[in-house]
């Protein structure tokens, strides 16, 4: 894998990374991180930087987390969907032929 060196700047602090990942995507997600921290603050959030990206660390995981428990849920209904046309498919298979 080839390392990639990515400036960036969060909370008025420059940055610079090395990293496997796509530089692209690594800003990317500064751009996310950068959304949320001024959202908090447009709430009127005033606290130190640390417990800003904190909470912000919090809000993206929560994110996330719920992403995946809908991916999960999907999968399991296309599975049960799977799995109907299974038996439906065996039952047809069962029937005698004319």
């Amino acid at each position: 894998m080839s390392h990639h060196k990515v400036n960036i700047s969060l909370l008025g602090q420059t940055f610079s990374i090395r990293t496997d990942d796509d530089p692209e995507e690594v800003l990317l997600a500064v751009k996310k991180v950068q959304e949320q921290i001024d959202e908090l603050r447009s709430a009127g959030m005033t606290t130190s930087s640390d417990r800003l990206l904190s909470l912000v660390a919090l809000n993206l995981a929560g994110q996330l987390l719920r992403k995946d428990e809908s991916r999960l849920a999907n999968l399991e209904q296309v599975i049960s969907s799977l799995d109907t046309v299974v038996k439906q498919a065996e039952s047809l298979a069962k029937m005698p032929l004319r």
